[in-house]
């Protein structure tokens, strides 16, 4: 099976729910997590710690992608830039600095460092929020982390798919309360910590194989089952 998870934003217990089910094989199936692992939720250091054990027992399995929340870490970290502070930073270095010592934080910091913002197999492309049509695979930059759905979508859909072999791109960043597909771009993003309805705050397990999820709401902390919605937009 093909899994993504994406903006997990500290909700230590909403990933545990979704990623520690006894059918769950990570040495047969394969996880991308999109980033924005950390900020805004209360757990940011027990999520960093665990996606950062779980990729390194299962380096062919899991796939980490940078967010522009790691991004904005890093630049604390190598540049000494303020800027991560004023969006959960503050709350998740004090965090980090309770559960572990230095050494071991600068681990987690150049772990950060080494993840891909993009990365591709067969069947699908997979970003943090978006991919800059003027430029390859390959060539993307860190803006892209940034990156609206709003400006995704207004992406013509047939450059797009031009850019990406005609496989579609699985991505987060931008909260929705359900996750739809258009046949180019599919956001698995529901809003852990930053969807303004908090009862419809969510983290979703995405399986890309039969096109459905799993979404822990920590509001009611219960698992609901959905169906993807398709509709095609690249006609």
């Amino acid at each position: 099976m093909d899994y993504f998870m994406t903006d997990i934003h500290g909700d230590y217990t909403a990933m545990i729910a979704l990623l520690e089910q006894p059918d769950l094989n990570w040495g047969h199936d394969k996880l991308v997590l999109g980033g924005d692992m950390i900020n805004r939720g209360p757990q940011s250091a027990d999520v960093l710690q665990y996606t950062y054990q779980l990729q390194q027992q299962y380096p062919q399995q899991i796939t980490v992608l940078c967010g522009n929340h790691e991004q904005m870490l890093l630049d604390y970290y190598r540049h000494d830039d303020p800027f991560w502070l004023r969006f959960g930073g503050k709350e998740t270095l004090k965090d980090l600095q309770e559960k572990y010592d230095s050494a071991y934080i600068l681990q987690l910091v150049d772990w950060l460092e080494q993840l891909p913002i993009v990365h591709e197999d067969e069947q699908y492309v997979y970003t943090h929020s978006g991919l800059d049509i003027q430029r390859t695979l390959d060539q993307q930059t860190r803006e892209i982390l940034w990156m609206t759905e709003a400006d995704l979508y207004q992406c013509d859909a047939a450059a797009l798919l031009q850019l990406t072999g005609n496989r579609p791109i699985v991505h987060g960043h931008t909260p929705v309360e359900r996750i739809y597909f258009d046949s180019v771009r599919l956001n698995c993003d529901l809003g852990s910590q930053t969807y303004p309805i908090v009862e419809a705050r969510g983290v979703a397990l995405v399986n890309l194989t039969h096109m459905n999820y799993q979404v822990y709401r920590p509001f009611s902390g219960k698992v609901e089952q959905h169906r993807i919605l398709h509709y095609d937009s690249s006609r």
